[in-house]
């Protein structure tokens, strides 16, 4: 890493309080059994809570489980406690005392409180006929500087009923001004947070907690050390080496190529064969210079044994399955893609056009095709295909069964399991539950889906995720050394249980292998800035430990040596060591992110495609697809070891 950047800094979005050694009285009674239990535990004042056997809690003290009371309360003992002792409950003591700030001195229409397992208080800047403009609080801990304080985030809060549209978008900093890409995301996020400061800082702050003790609030947000993993290095035909994915396999060619007697099939109503010949010459690159075509980029001449016309009276279900039928009937030896010509945009939000797309998709997926879709209104949008041809182009490819690219290993011989799940909803609860995996290796070289466990039953669905995980490492055991596994953050405890149990019968058979689990999260309460830049933006693969084994990683962010950014930059990824069967060092971890920022390069799904870990990406439209097809009423189908449909 150059020098330049070895002491590069980023402000987390935590206000950090003036005061962290402190103690506070509170008001306990031991847990009773949950067979005794009293009715103390029910009431809202009342929380439990490990607490030291003195008031400071060395790391010898042994802990017990307490009813906790911030208010004198019948039954209770007062007693002393260190800040330290449980930053869990000196964080709810921070919680509690805020909002009674906020009762006290402002009005019911400038914070809220949502019924949900953060304790967060949400403050009303402006108020719009679409919604509310927020910033939010949340005490937290920072274990990494041992300080007390609260995260901060701005939330555009849509009024129960809004659409989604430009003026929605807008609000939520997607989209600048003009209804273009929000190139300035990061900037407008820190002016909300300063806007906060101005309307609230001086109302709420200073927090008094006892005549004692009072907490300000110190600005400007805490700055952390970070590190920086290594940028992708992209691998293409020959071993060849390259930066740039579209210009990798431009100059180089793909990694493997698809079959000669690949066969597309342009699918279209009468109406619209002319635009099947305006998609049909954008891939052979005679109509834009943004794509030099299908032979040109992937060695895959369209002529006329690759292609065919199949018309279609419409998209109704009965017109599709004779069109499946059709297809299917000569596609069973060779690689067939459907490309369909489709009448509206999933952005429409059209339910008629959403449910014929799931429908249609599903009814080809039945037979083993994946399929690609084109909406008619990017044809015939102001630029055509010019800027999504080479996308189109990729996903096609990449359907048949090509490989476009892998990236450079941090491990070799280390398999990615990514897990998802699909859970059938009636109500609140579950009625069903469903999960799978992804499997891929270190390069991000797809291999296959799996299906871990189905059942309505939660027990059989739990013991089948067990034994399933066990399985799948036990057949690959002789092909990988490390076996990893990417959850979204979503997977609940006793699922979380599940996999570890898995992966320690696995471990118990399987020597000196190493497994870990690392849990993800693209939308989490933590957001970061780079002060000394003028877009506020990290840089790309910048890393931020957190403690306690967990992460922020910018998997996208400004490049090195330019300073332009051209295109809304996503937020960072919160990553989470929460197993391993062997101690890791800091070293090891940094090794394991380098292989989710390699990952985040294997999207197949277009060139400037979502920069996320595929293991992590992947699962989330897969689950996207099952959830719609289960909505629909579909029959379950075997969606394993085929292409990459779900792109």
């Amino acid at each position: 890493m150059n020098k330049e950047y070895s002491n590069s800094k980023i402000a987390l979005n935590f206000l950090v309080i003036d005061k962290h050694d402190f103690s506070f009285t509170i008001h306990v009674k031991h847990y009773v059994a949950p067979n005794e239990r009293e009715t103390d535990s029910k009431k809202e004042d009342v929380h439990r809570y490990r607490l030291p056997s003195d008031s400071f809690g060395s790391q010898e003290d042994e802990y017990s489980d307490y009813y906790i009371s911030l208010d004198e309360k019948t039954g209770f003992e007062p007693r002393e406690i260190y800040s330290y002792a449980n930053p869990y409950l000196t964080q709810y003591l921070l919680f509690t005392h805020l909002l009674n700030k906020c009762r006290n001195v402002l009005g019911t229409n400038e914070y809220f409180v949502e019924d949900d397992y953060r304790n967060k208080i949400n403050f009303v800047m402006h108020r719009e006929d679409i919604g509310d403009e927020t910033v939010w609080l949340e005490p937290y801990f920072l274990h990494k500087t041992r300080e007390f304080g609260f995260l901060a985030g701005y939330h555009f809060k849509v009024r129960d009923g809004q659409v989604l549209n430009r003026q929605v978008l807008q609000k939520s900093l997607s989209l600048n001004f003009d209804g273009r890409e929000n190139t300035n995301y990061y900037v407008d996020y820190f002016k909300k947070l300063e806007e906060f400061l101005n309307l609230f800082h001086s109302k709420v702050f200073p927090l008094e907690v006892s005549p004692d003790i009072q907490f300000e609030l110190i600005w400007p947000l805490r700055q952390l050390q970070v590190g920086f993993l290594n940028t992708k290095s992209y691998v293409f035909a020959n071993d060849k080496r390259g930066t740039s994915q579209f210009q990798g396999i431009k100059q180089h060619g793909p990694l493997e190529s698809i079959p000669d007697d690949s066969l597309i099939c342009f699918m279209y109503r009468p109406k619209e064969k002319p635009l099947s010949y305006e998609l049909y010459h954008a891939l052979k690159g005679e109509k834009y210079a943004t794509f030099p075509g299908m032979k040109s980029m992937f060695s895959f001449s369209l002529s006329k044994e690759h292609v065919m016309g199949v018309p279609l009276q419409g998209y109704e279900e009965e017109n599709i399955n004779a069109a499946v039928e059709h297809i299917a009937s000569f596609a069973e030896n060779r690689p067939v893609l459907p490309l369909i010509l489709f009448p509206w945009t999933r952005l429409e939000r059209n339910q008629e056009g959403i449910d014929a797309y799931y429908r249609i998709k599903y009814q080809f997926l039945a037979k083993k095709m994946p399929t690609q879709f084109v909406s008619l209104g990017r044809i015939c949008g102001r630029d055509g295909l010019k800027w999504s041809i080479s996308n189109i182009g990729l996903a096609v490819f990449s359907k048949l069964g090509g490989k476009p690219w892998k990236l450079s290993t941090n491990h070799e011989r280390c398999l990615i399991i990514g897990i998802g799940q699909a859970h059938r909803r009636a109500g609140n609860s579950i009625s069903r539950f469903f999960a799978y995996s992804v499997l891929s290796d270190s390069s991000g070289l797809f291999d296959s889906i799996r299906i871990l466990s189905a059942s309505e039953n939660k027990d059989q669905y739990l013991n089948g995720l067990t034994e399933k995980i066990k399985s799948v490492i036990d057949e690959l055991s002789e092909r990988y050394e490390r076996f990893v596994i990417h959850t979204p953050f979503k997977l609940k405890k006793d699922e979380m249980h599940a996999i570890q149990t898995a992966l320690e019968r696995a471990g118990d058979e399987a020597g000196e292998k190493t497994f870990a689990v690392l849990k993800f999260n693209d939308n989490s309460k933590y957001f970061g800035f780079a002060l000394n830049n003028n877009s506020k933006v990290p840089y790309e693969s910048s890393y931020m430990p957190l403690g306690k084994k967990q992460y922020l990683v910018w998997f996208e962010g400004l490049q090195y040596h330019n300073p332009t950014i051209r295109r809304r930059i996503a937020r960072p990824m919160h990553i989470e060591f929460v197993y391993s069967n062997k101690e890791l060092s800091i070293d090891d971890e940094k090794g394991y992110l380098q292989d989710a920022i390699n990952l985040s390069g294997a999207n197949w799904r277009g060139f400037n495609a979502k920069t996320m870990p595929v293991s992590v990406y992947y699962s989330k439209l897969i689950a996207e697809y099952i959830r719609e097809f289960d909505r629909l009423g579909l029959p379950e189908i075997n969606i394993e070891h085929l292409s990459p449909w779900f792109l």
